[in-house]
């Protein structure tokens, strides 16, 4: 069922081919790379970029992680928000900047998006964070459901499904096939072995026998 609700997830960030998929365990770290190169639109001349997170897809109740303010001719203000202080190192530029959030916990897990101020919002690098064990499969059918399928992602879910059903069908074709097999070689195996040992032992004592009775008969006259 585990394995099931992953592969429901890898389908939807399949479909949403926009977002970066990342995988981790709870205490560890993770590091998002805002970069220019993910951006729509040139944001040459941006104020500042924000790093957004969200616990859905619409991004309908998102907060902010940090907001990072360039200062031209002087050291840049980095500002981690509320539940992030003390979890947050940076390194880079504003156009080139990753992000390192340490200490992960199940309130992690979500959509992260970085977004730059230049005139408008600019979204540009999107992730999609996955904490162990924290996601399941209603949660998962629901994010399914949400991500908008076009037509060029259509064929590939589907290839992706088919795959998944042929594989699953093969195994369990296999197993039905292969283990009854098995069993009646093990149990063939353990016969023989068995009639060998009493065949063994009854030569023995047929051998056993024969010598003590030439031990007994007389000598001839």
């Amino acid at each position: 069922m585990k394995n099931l609700c992953w592969s429901t997830l890898l389908l939807c960030v399949f479909a949403n081919a926009e977002n970066n998929a990342v995988w981790r365990e709870a205490g560890k770290n993770v590091t998002l790379k805002c970069s220019s190169a993910g951006c729509p639109r040139s944001i040459e001349g941006s104020d500042g970029m924000y790093l957004y997170h969200s616990q859905d897809q619409d991004h309908k109740q998102q907060k902010e992680v940090l907001y990072y303010h360039p200062y031209p001719g002087s050291t840049d203000k980095i500002t981690p928000r509320t539940g992030y202080t003390g979890r947050i190192e940076t390194k880079g530029s504003l156009s080139n900047h990753n992000i390192t959030i340490s200490n992960l916990t199940v309130n992690d897990s979500g959509f992260y998006s970085c977004v730059y101020i230049n005139n408008v919002h600019v979204p540009c690098s999107t992730y999609t964070l996955f904490i162990s064990g924290v996601v399941p499969c209603s949660t998962a059918a629901a994010e399914v459901s949400r991500v908008p399928v076009n037509e060029k992602s259509l064929p590939l879910v589907l290839i992706i499904i088919a795959a998944c059903t042929v594989s699953t069908l093969v195994t369990v074709m296999l197993i039905l096939l292969i283990v009854p097999r098995v069993k009646r070689w093990t149990s063939r195996r353990r016969r023989r072995t068995s009639v060998s040992q009493v065949s063994s032992d009854y030569v023995y004592e047929v051998m056993n026998g024969f010598r003590h009775a030439q031990k007994q008969s007389p000598p001839n006259p």
